[in-house]
Formats: structure tokens, C-alpha cells, sequence
């Protein structure tokens, strides 16, 4: 996904920030503002809020809820389907392939024709370095 084609199909300004935070929040899994803001001090805070929030209503992020008191943010990558465990106990989070569930899913709000926008899938466990 190029950022430029898509902000100028929005009717949108291609800004140099808004390209940087962009490519940074390509490499990440899950983030917040936080690691977003440690990488860039010459952006400012509401320059990146703004920012978050601006991908959020073109549908590039949404948000994750991973129980915790950071607003926590993951890339939308609509070709691979995938949920997220979080241990219990250190706060690891992986990730999983669900190809099958995110099938399942589909079809059951099918039947009652329900057209799903997003959908989150969290597992709590406790992961072996902490059983």
C-alpha cells in the first residue's frame, strides 16, 4: 500500500510526517503513540495524534484492545487474517494465523445479513516462560 496514492485519492496533503509515520508503522505488529513518538522528536504530539487518527478514518489502523491504558494500534492488512494471544502474566503478545475462524466468522453474519466492518479476536493465556 503506497500512502501518497491513497491520501491523494482521499483528496488529501501527502506531508513528509505523515509518509515518515507511515513507513514506521509499517514495521510494527501492535504500537502505540509512545513507540511512534520515541523514533520521531522533531514531530510534535498532536502532529502524530492527528496523524493516528487521520489512518484511522481511512481504515490503515484500527484500533486493539489489549487491556491496557495506552490506545494500542495495529495496521490493517486485509490479505492476511490473523488474532492475537496475550500472556497473562509478562504481557507478550503473539499473533496467529485464522484464515479458518475469520471464515467462520463471515459466513455465520452472512446468514443474518450482517456486513462485519472489523472484527478482534483476543486469546489471555499464559505463555510457557511463565507457566
Amino acid at each position: 500500500m503506497k500512502i501518497e496514492n491513497l491520501l491523494k485519492e482521499s483528496n488529501l496533503r501527502v506531508t513528509k510526517e505523515r509518509i515518515e509515520i507511515f513507513e514506521l508503522i509499517k514495521t510494527k505488529h501492535i504500537f502505540n503513540y509512545n513507540d511512534i513518538q520515541d523514533n520521531f522528536e522533531n514531530i510534535w504530539r498532536s502532529s502524530i495524534f492527528r496523524t493516528l487518527n487521520l489512518f484511522l478514518e481511512l481504515w490503515i489502523l484500527r484500533k486493539v484492545d489489549i487491556w491496557s491504558t495506552a490506545i494500542t494500534y495495529e495496521l490493517i492488512d486485509e490479505k492476511h487474517h490473523h488474532e492475537h494471544m496475550k500472556c497473562e502474566k509478562c504481557d507478550s503478545i503473539i499473533s496467529f494465523h485464522s484464515d479458518s475462524i475469520c471464515n467462520k466468522i463471515f459466513e455465520e453474519a452472512k446468514k443474518i445479513d450482517f456486513k462485519i466492518k472489523s472484527h478482534n479476536i483476543w486469546i489471555i493465556w499464559t505463555c510457557k516462560n511463565c507457566i
